[in-house]
């Protein structure tokens, strides 16, 4: 069984959150638990863009990078014989 807890939140994201509901046929529970994942998920995807720009932005490490990627491609190559 899960063990919930409780969190204040304000009267409009409340009354958004019971739309949702109503209009899914799901409970407010799954809304917000779908709601985090999903900003879990964007966080993520932020963040691994953000390193990646900052990689391509360094010369030096990013010509490593597709050094290191032809390595891989090469290594593949060598599985499809």
């Amino acid at each position: 069984m899960n063990k919930t807890t409780t969190v204040r939140i304000d009267k409009s994201t409340y009354e958004a959150i019971k739309k949702l509901s109503t209009e899914l046929k799901e409970s407010m529970q799954s809304i917000i638990e779908k709601a985090v994942k999903e900003y879990h998920r964007k966080i993520l995807l932020e963040n691994t863009a953000k390193a990646f720009a900052n990689l391509k932005s360094n010369e030096k490490l990013w010509q490593e990078e597709k050094e290191e990627r032809n390595l891989w491609d090469n290594t593949l190559e060598d599985l499809e014989e």
